[in-house]
């Protein structure tokens, strides 16, 4: 996997240095309660992760770098079907609205349509999460329907979500 970059944004590949930032950034309260990990996440559930990375063939998790700070993690993987992609991100709150998120979003959507030949890239986004459906409009993701009870959340059961998706 290789590094993908713009002149304000780099994503780095999910290595072993990243640990002490990945834990710290998916126990922010506002990020945690997003992401589906545990309550607390722990320095095992990294290894695990990376472990689980290392060996899939089509999942791509970069750590977000802004300005050369590291502040967020976005992936994206190929689920049952080679050319359907989904991903996800989360940026430290500290730099919500200074556009690391659409930046890294852009680059990973073009990544996946480009060189791993996607058809389809998609993302699932609560209702009432409106900054991430601002980022996924503004990456040219189109909403394409409310999927109920249908996102497993680790702490929530299911939950509800809206589907958005570019496609070639």
């Amino acid at each position: 996997m290789k590094v993908l970059e713009t002149r304000d944004i780099r994503l780095i590949p999910l290595a072993a240095e990243h640990e002490h930032d990945f834990v710290r950034l998916a126990n922010v309260p506002e990020i945690n309660r997003r992401v589906n990990k545990p309550p607390l996440y722990t320095n095992t559930h990294f290894s695990e992760q990376l472990a689980n990375v290392q060996k899939a063939k089509a999942h791509y998790v970069w750590m977000i770098e802004h300005n050369g700070i590291i502040v967020g993690v976005i992936n994206n993987a190929a689920g049952r079907h080679p050319h359907v992609f989904q991903g996800g991100y989360w940026v430290d709150p500290a730099y919500w609205g200074k556009g690391a998120a659409s930046s890294a979003l852009t680059l990973v959507k073009d990544f996946v349509l480009e060189e791993c030949n996607a058809q389809r890239v998609q993302a699932v986004v609560e209702p009432d999460n409106t900054a991430s459906i601002r980022v996924l409009e503004k990456c040219g993701y189109q909403r394409e329907g409310l999927l109920r009870k249908f996102y497993p959340s680790a702490g929530r059961g299911l939950i509800d979500v809206l589907m958005y998706s570019v496609v070639r």
